[in-house]
């Protein structure tokens, strides 16, 4: 077997194996939801919504006062990581190891 094809195939592999290393930390994957509603809701939770809740504003509202709002660095923090962010580097190498793979096809048939 030719380097470059080799290389392909391993290419073609190594972006198979992210997704299916990443799908058992994956959440958020539901029957009753469509194709799409999957694909962007489904993703690897950081942490919990509950305590990303600051206080309360209703008491400020109900005094006719505006709510404050704080800025910390918590809120900086993503809830959770996109699953399709780790099919991104899937499609690139898969993209990345047929091109390598017809390049070694080319060779050999130019040879």
């Amino acid at each position: 077997m030719d380097r470059d094809k080799r290389g392909g195939i391993m290419l073609i592999v190594i972006g198979l194996i992210i997704p299916l290393a990443v799908l058992p930390l994956v959440s958020g994957f539901s029957i009753d939801k469509g194709f799409l509603d999957n694909f962007y809701g489904a993703g690897i939770r950081v942490r919990d919504s509950h305590n990303a809740v600051g206080p309360d504003p209703s008491p400020a509202l109900e005094k006719g006062g505006s709510p404050k709002v704080r800025i910390t660095w918590s809120s900086f923090i993503p809830h959770r990581i996109p699953f399709r962010l780790f099919l991104v580097p899937t499609v690139l190498l898969a993209y990345m190891g047929v091109i390598r793979i017809d390049r070694a096809r080319r060779k050999k048939r130019e040879s």
